[in-house]
C-alpha cells in the first residue's frame, strides 16, 4: 500500500481544480444566453470562437512541448469564456480567435502556465487587443443604470457582459459554497461604493468651512444631499463592475492568498477602478484597475504573511525600536545583585 505523506492539516474536499472552473462556466451561462438574445448571432460566434481558440491553443502548446494535456480541468474554456464576453459583439471573429490564442499563449504559459501567471491571462488579452485594434475594442455605447429595469436587460450595452447585472448572481453562488472568498468582493464593492460618497462629503465640508459655516447640522444636510445628487453611484451599479468584482479580481493565481492580504487587495482594486472610471469611464476602468492590481498582488501576499511562531509582532517591534533609542540612564531597569 502507498502511503502519501504530508504536512498537516489534513483538511479534505470534495473540491477540485476543475470543479472550481465548472461552476464558474455554469454561472455565467445565463448571462451569454442573454448577450445572445440581445445580441444576436454575432455574440454566439464571438463566444464559440474564443471559447474553441483558447482550448485549441493550450491544447496545441502542451502537446508540442510534451506536457500532460489539461484542457480538461476547464481553465483554457473559462479563459475564453471571460474574454469573450469584454469583447465588443459587432468585432471581427478573427479578433476574438486571436484574444484567445494570446490569452493562452502568452497570457498563462509564458508565465508557467496554472498558478505561476502575475496577471490574469484573459486581461492580458484584452489590454493587448484592446491597445491594437481600439476601433474593433471600442463597444458602441456605454451602459448606464437609471432605472431598476437596466439591471435585468441594460439596453444601452456595448460588451456582452453589460447586457444583464443581474444574471451575474452566480458569482454570490460561488461565494455561497465557498468557491471564491468573500473578502476580495467585499472589500472591493464597498471601497466602490464608500470611497466616492466620501470624498463628496469632504468636499461639500471643505467647501461649507470656506463659506465660514461650522455648524455640524449643515454638513450633515450638506451629506445628504450629496447621496441624491451623486452622479457616480449609477455608472459603478453596470455589468462589468460587477463581473469585475464577482469572477475577474478573485482568480486565485492573481489574488493573494493570506485573510488579511485579500481585504487589502479588494481595497487596492476598488480605489484603482474608481480613480479611473471617475476620470474615464468604468467600462475600460474596471479592467484597467484590475490589470493594475495584479502587480502589487504579490507585493500584498508577502506582506500579509503571518509571523512565524515566536517571532515579534508589529506593535513590539515598533516597542523595541523606540527603547532601543532611549539612554539607558532614563530607564527603569530591575537590577539582580548577586
Amino acid at each position: 500500500m502507498t502511503y502519501t505523506i504530508s504536512a498537516p492539516p489534513h483538511k479534505k474536499t470534495k473540491l477540485d481544480f476543475r470543479s472550481l472552473n465548472i461552476s464558474k462556466i455554469i454561472a455565467l451561462l445565463p448571462l451569454c444566453l442573454a448577450a445572445i438574445y440581445f445580441f444576436g448571432v454575432p455574440a454566439l460566434g464571438i463566444l464559440i470562437a474564443c471559447v474553441v481558440a483558447a482550448v485549441v491553443t493550450e491544447f496545441g502548446i502542451q502537446t508540442m512541448f510534451k506536457q500532460k494535456v489539461t484542457i480538461a480541468d476547464g481553465h483554457a474554456a473559462l479563459t475564453g469564456l471571460v474574454l469573450a464576453l469584454l469583447i465588443p459583439a459587432s468585432a471581427p471573429l478573427w479578433v476574438a480567435v486571436f484574444a484567445g490564442f494570446f490569452a493562452i499563449a502568452i497570457g498563462k504559459h509564458v508565465f508557467g502556465g496554472i498558478g505561476s501567471y502575475i496577471f490574469n491571462p484573459a486581461l492580458v488579452a484584452w489590454v493587448f487587443t484592446r491597445s491594437a485594434w481600439t476601433s474593433y475594442m471600442t463597444p458602441l455605447s456605454i451602459p448606464h443604470v437609471g432605472q431598476f429595469s437596466d439591471f435585468i436587460l441594460e439596453n444601452g450595452a456595448g460588451l456582452m457582459v453589460d447586457v444583464s447585472p443581474i444574471l451575474l448572481v452566480g458569482g454570490l453562488y460561488l461565494i455561497y459554497k465557498r468557491y471564491i472568498d468573500w473578502r476580495i468582493p467585499l472589500a472591493f464593492f464597498a471601497t466602490m461604493i464608500v470611497l466616492p460618497q466620501t470624498l463628496l462629503f469632504i468636499s461639500g465640508v471643505a467647501a461649507l468651512v470656506h463659506e465660514g459655516v461650522l455648524n455640524p447640522l449643515m454638513y450633515m444636510s450638506q451629506f445628504f444631499t450629496f447621496l441624491e445628487m451623486s452622479p457616480e453611484l449609477p455608472y459603478e451599479m453596470i455589468g462589468i463592475v460587477f463581473f469585475g468584482i464577482l469572477f475577474i479580481a478573485t482568480d486565485t493565481s492573481t489574488s493573494p492568498v493570506t485573510k488579511k492580504g485579500r481585504i487589502i487587495y479588494g481595497i487596492t482594486c476598488g480605489v484603482l477602478v474608481f480613480i479611473y472610471g471617475h476620470f474615464g469611464n468604468f467600462v475600460d476602468g474596471t479592467l484597467y484597475g484590475i490589470f493594475l492590481a495584479n502587480c502589487v498582488a504579490s507585493f500584498i501576499e508577502i506582506n500579509t504573511m503571518p509571523a512565524s511562531f515566536g517571532t515579534k509582532t508589529l506593535p513590539q517591534k515598533v516597542y523595541r525600536g523606540v527603547m532601543d533609542k532611549i539612554p539607558a540612564s532614563l530607564k527603569f531597569e530591575v537590577m539582580n545583585n548577586e
